[in-house]
């Protein structure tokens, strides 16, 4: 049995976009989504929020790259800022958040490691929380829920939309020959849904709710298959210790606001 449809707009009530300025030009933006997976804490990909050597990533079923390393240093977590709503305008719609540490997989490469977590300077008390599948696979066949900020076949960035009926047509490490999708050993790919501004959103499950991939990168919008997620359960341990960093975020946040009402008390 699949999400109903409160549950589809529940779910997609906790994808946020994501807007970071990887070149120093704080009006020129790279617009990705993300999920919130705890109230200070974002899922997203690792290429949205780290500066590219490359935009077109070559990998190999072993998860290992055939054009060298793809990604340079990491962009200021301050130049990261989160959106809520359906419809995101970067340029007049309030900023809800700021990054304020990134979470990711070692090294350079976005094979097989195409994920990240953003640590905010706030709780979005208003957002869905949604939850992480950590323990147990995808397999083919698999029913899943894409959504980002793609705006779907139209590919009009900023819109948040959810592929209904999405299907996981591959498991790495494998290559599909009827797609061309090729899948380290972390990876799955899905038949639909990498549009521009889709990057770094979930792939949920779509009788459980529970994400289960981050979109990484894939063929043109309009193409069916070779849309290749990195999957979540790969990286529970990364994820214990953005969970970790968040909670000790959220401490440290409310110590503050403690404080700063105790300065405006006595000063009264």
């Amino acid at each position: 049995m699949e999400l109903s449809q409160a549950a589809v707009e529940s779910e997609q009530q906790g994808v946020v976009a994501v807007a970071t300025a990887l070149d120093d030009d704080p009006t020129h933006v790279t617009l990705c989504s993300g999920a919130l997976v705890a109230p200070n804490l974002i899922l997203t990909a690792r290429h949205c929020v780290s500066r590219a050597i490359t935009a077109t990533p070559a990998c190999d079923a072993r998860g290992e790259s055939h054009n060298g390393l793809h990604l340079a240093e990491d962009a200021d977590p301050g130049t990261i800022a989160i959106y809520v709503g359906a419809h995101v305008h970067v340029d007049r719609d309030p900023i809800r958040a700021h990054a304020i540490r990134t979470l990711h997989p070692v090294g350079r490469v976005l094979c097989d490691a195409d994920v990240a977590f953003l640590v905010i300077d706030h709780p979005l008390s208003d957002v869905t929380v949604l939850p992480l599948r950590l323990h147990g696979a995808v397999e083919s066949g698999d029913r899943v829920l894409p959504i980002g900020f793609g705006g779907g076949a139209a590919n009009e960035i900023g819109n948040r939309v959810a592929r209904l009926g999405s299907t996981i047509l591959t498991v790495g490490p494998a290559a599909n020959s009827d797609t061309g999708a090729v899948l380290g050993p972390r990876e799955f790919e899905v038949d639909e849904a990498t549009c521009r501004g889709d990057s770094g959103g979930p792939a949920i499950d779509a009788r459980t709710g529970e994400i289960v991939g981050v979109v990484s990168r894939g063929a043109s919008c309009s193409a069916s298959g070779n849309h290749v997620y990195t999957r979540v359960d790969a990286y529970a341990q990364l994820a214990s210790a953005a969970f970790t960093a968040a909670a000790k975020a959220s401490q440290v946040n409310v110590a503050q606001n403690e404080r700063a009402e105790e300065e405006r008390e006595e000063s009264r």
